[in-house]
């Protein structure tokens, strides 16, 4: 599996602190305690003399086992390289980020009004539940296999069984599992995307096109503003040149109409693979789609 960019340093940041928790720190005891580092990057309640600011970030990289940190960073490459294809990679460090202090915070306000019990907060299980909210937000009719269920499952659906499952749990169980922290994440992420989508649409002023753009333009007087997508397409077919009224028409050559004509359909089809990839993610093009798609990366890094 490819990862992308923030994917593949949160996949390696998680896993260094692991290794510092339970392999490196404890041959290292402080004042007599082997799990000094644990306890001091946990989240731990407010009032208990063991809450410092920097928890709120480094919880998330704290894991309280093998298999905690296996599913955590399975569920982050598997939904966490579609979502940050499709945001950038600096809107979802911002949102992962976010969705994880998010999700501790409401947890720590539940343990204030007395809705669960005072306990250290540790797991990345805030920030991915936010991962998937957004995964079901921009993908939600991709389907996924989940074990032991003999059939796809949309991802809509998926996201939304385990909200009401985890609604569930944090009501009614004492597992010692943060539901109400993943449900924090699933909440703070939901915010964040309608947040981002009302910015998106201000921005776009009435343009039906895709709302997640960003605010850099191709600086011309005839041009909309260039969004994220938009340079994507640029990046396989080339920017196209809008149609100008010239005074001087010259005879079009037959080999540059020729030309042209098939530059214009190769184009025409990396746009319809692109918008098929941002409606049903890349994993359902067909293998002729994905082929066409390489060699038209191909070529234009090799004309650039």
């Amino acid at each position: 599996m490819r990862m992308t960019p923030a994917v593949k340093v949160i996949l390696i940041v998680n896993i260094v602190f692991y290794v510092l928790t339970y392999w490196i720190t404890p041959l290292f005891p402080l004042d007599g305690h082997s799990d000094w580092f644990l306890n001091f990057n946990a989240l731990h309640p407010i009032g208990t003399g063991r809450f410092a600011l920097h928890q709120y970030i480094t919880y998330m990289f704290m894991h309280g086992g093998w298999w905690h940190l296996f599913f955590n960073m399975w569920s982050l490459m598997i939904f966490g390289n579609a979502v940050e294809q499709q945001v950038s990679t600096k809107r979802f460090v911002y949102y992962y980020l976010l969705c994880g202090v998010g999700s501790a915070l409401i947890n720590q306000l539940c343990t204030l009004m007395g809705i669960i019990y005072p306990a250290q907060l540790v797991g990345a299980s805030g920030a991915i539940y936010g991962v998937m909210a957004a995964a079901a937000f921009f993908f939600p009719n991709a389907k996924l296999f989940i074990i032991p269920i003999p059939f796809p499952i949309k991802l809509k659906y998926l996201v939304g069984f385990y909200t009401l499952v985890e609604m569930f749990l944090g009501i009614t169980s004492v597992d010692g599992v943060a539901h109400f922290a993943h449900l924090g994440g699933i909440l703070v992420g939901i915010v964040i995307l309608f947040l981002w989508r009302a910015q998106e649409k201000k921005r776009s002023r009435g343009d039906m096109g895709n709302y997640w753009t960003t605010s850099t333009g191709y600086n011309t007087h005839y041009d909309k503003e260039e969004g994220w997508w938009d340079k994507v397409k640029k990046f396989f077919v080339g920017k196209r040149q809008p149609k100008m009224r010239v005074t001087n028409v010259r005879e079009t050559n037959y080999e540059d109409h020729a030309y042209n004509e098939r530059k214009r359909q190769e184009s025409d089809e990396i746009d319809k693979i692109l918008d098929k990839i941002r409606k049903n993610g890349y994993q359902n093009l067909s293998d002729i789609e994905k082929a066409t798609l390489f060699n038209a990366s191909k070529r234009m890094r090799g004309e650039e």
